[in-house]
């Protein structure tokens, strides 16, 4: 029979996310868990999450030993898309955005690290493209021309200095909702084909959030083997605006511009080339198809 001390806890912790507080994590987790033997591995540069997962792996057994991933939304989103499949995996949150943790109810890594050791993993669903996971949305339109000017911009930086990074989203929220450019697309979901004009923003979300607390759809969560596809057409500012008020209010179900449909596979298609968000990572796009995969997660109770 296999006991705590015959497990490894490998702690993959990008210390560069959000709050930065990774480090200190760790530290915490060695301290709390004397019995627990703990190895952690830490990102140095950008996308260094491959590299760090295939030292893991080298070194992983499957029968006995536990995965914990620390960082954003972003980190989670490169691990598992180079994770095995078949492998459990935890994670707690170090992000700005964490709408992973805000869906399923992670409050404190002791509340994650007494799931990784006494619980058994369940089975979950992520969603599965050419380029990678997904594991809260992807979205085009909108969310991604917000995050895009955001990120480009030297403000940013300077309110980030003080301590207020987020109202740099807030205020290119804003300046996107007087932003005419009108997108089309094409979809093919539940065999049938969709025309898509005037698209404010399009969404393919198997989480309930996105944007930082935003709910993407009521009933969109990691537990159902299906994703949820959320579109608005909105040629006028006030179609605009009223889409946006109807998602922060949670209005969802009966707004007259907000429409929904559910799918175990999405094919989209572009006119060309756009700028995609998923999950807080700014990707280009022209077409892709994007499906349910199960993974399995030490979920633990909400």
């Amino acid at each position: 029979m296999k006991t705590i001390r015959d497990m490894i806890v490998y702690i993959l912790a990008n210390p560069h996310a959000g709050n930065g507080q990774a480090f200190t994590i760790v530290k915490d987790i060695r301290r709390t868990y004397p019995q627990v033997r703990i190895e952690s591995y830490v990102t140095t540069s950008k996308n260094d999450e491959y590299a760090q997962v295939e030292a893991i792996l080298s070194v992983f057994r499957k029968e006995q030993d536990r995965f914990l991933i620390l960082g954003g939304d972003g980190t989670l989103s490169k691990v598992l898309s180079v994770w095995p499949q078949e492998l459990p995996f935890a994670y707690f949150p170090t992000g700005s955005g964490n709408d992973f943790a805000r869906a399923v109810g992670i409050r404190s890594w002791q509340q994650v690290m007494e799931t990784i050791l006494t619980t058994p993993p369940v089975s979950v669903c992520v969603l599965s493209m050419p380029e990678g996971v997904v594991i809260n949305s992807l979205d085009i339109g909108y969310p991604a021309r917000v995050i895009a000017h955001s990120e480009k911009t030297a403000l940013k930086k300077c309110f980030n200095r003080l301590k207020i990074g987020k109202l740099t989203y807030i205020f290119f929220g804003v300046l996107g909702l007087f932003n005419s450019s009108q997108l089309s697309a094409c979809i093919e979901v539940n065999h049938q084909k969709m025309e898509l004009e005037h698209l404010f923003f399009l969404s393919i979300a198997n989480n309930t959030y996105f944007g930082g607390g935003i709910m993407i759809w009521p009933d969109a969560h990691i537990t159902k083997p299906q994703m949820d596809l959320v579109y608005v057409s909105a040629p006028s500012i006030f179609q605009r605006i009223k889409a946006l008020l109807e998602l922060i209010l949670k209005r969802h179900k009966t707004s007259s511009v907000l429409h929904h449909v559910t799918a175990e596979t999405i094919k989209l298609t572009l006119p060309h080339e756009i700028v995609t968000q998923v999950d807080g990572e700014l990707q280009t796009i022209q077409q892709l198809t994007i499906s349910c995969q199960t993974r399995y997660y030490y979920l633990g109770k909400e």
